[in-house]
């Protein structure tokens, strides 16, 4: 019966031996074969080389291992224009965080000195709300006020068209010079009162939302002080 035979050991020792070599010799070929660089030409092709031009030594290129790793990746050189618009940018940069920080610290200096006003001049909350009733009485008098005048000035309006009316455009006529500038100065007039009111109109709302805004930062203030003097206990 054939039975299978191991080979010589002195056979198979030459091949494990051979085999050792071979690889030793690839190994150390790798390790001291040069890297290549890489970089890609101005019209886009990809180019290989040992050695590095020296024109690309000031534009971007990678210098690879042999095994494939990139060990250095280098970026071209900025243009005189590309500095200069970095710094430009920087500059701007520096000067929006310079405005944003004194501009934070204004805001902040003018809200300590709100918060001082509020607990020097009030002592309690219905004093500020008695304060916005009294400052909202003295801008409605004047709303009331502006109501009328409008009321009247259109009445004086309503007056003169009719008249022009009758004694001229019923009968077929230019109205007067005299009778057109009453019309165009009463007209004027209420546009003015109009436009008055409207402002009044928004002062008012702009007042009564602060004293909102006040009302909740001065209970925010005494609420700080309250903690603060416990902590002190």
């Amino acid at each position: 019966m054939y039975r299978n035979k191991p080979f010589p050991t002195a056979l198979t020792s030459a091949i494990a031996f051979t085999g050792a070599v071979l690889l030793g010799q690839w190994f150390a070929a790798a390790l001291y074969a040069a890297p290549l660089y890489k970089w890609v030409e101005e019209d886009g092709q990809i180019r290989y080389s040992d050695t590095l031009p020296t024109q690309q030594s000031s534009k971007r290129f990678q210098k690879i291992a042999p095994d494939g790793r990139i060990l250095i990746t280098q970026e071209a050189a900025k243009s005189r224009e590309e500095i200069q618009r970095e710094r430009n940018e920087q500059q701007r940069l520096d000067r929006e965080m310079k405005l944003k920080a004194e501009t934070e610290a204004r805001e902040a200096a003018l809200q300590e000195h709100h918060d001082n006003v509020l607990l020097m001049t009030f002592t309690n909350e219905e004093e500020i709300l008695e304060a916005q009733d009294e400052r909202l009485a003295v801008i409605d008098s004047v709303i009331n006020l502006l109501h009328k005048n409008i009321e009247s000035e259109m009445e004086k309006l309503e007056t003169e068209e009719r008249i022009a009316k009758q004694r001229f455009t019923d009968k077929g006529k230019v109205i007067a010079g005299g009778q057109a500038q009453k019309i165009e100065y009463h007209t004027d007039k209420v546009l003015s009162k109009q436009q008055h009111l409207s402002l009044k109109m928004d002062e008012r709302e702009k007042v009564k939302q602060q004293y909102v805004t006040d009302l909740i930062r001065y209970r925010e203030l005494k609420q700080l002080q309250k903690e603060k003097a416990e902590a002190g206990d």
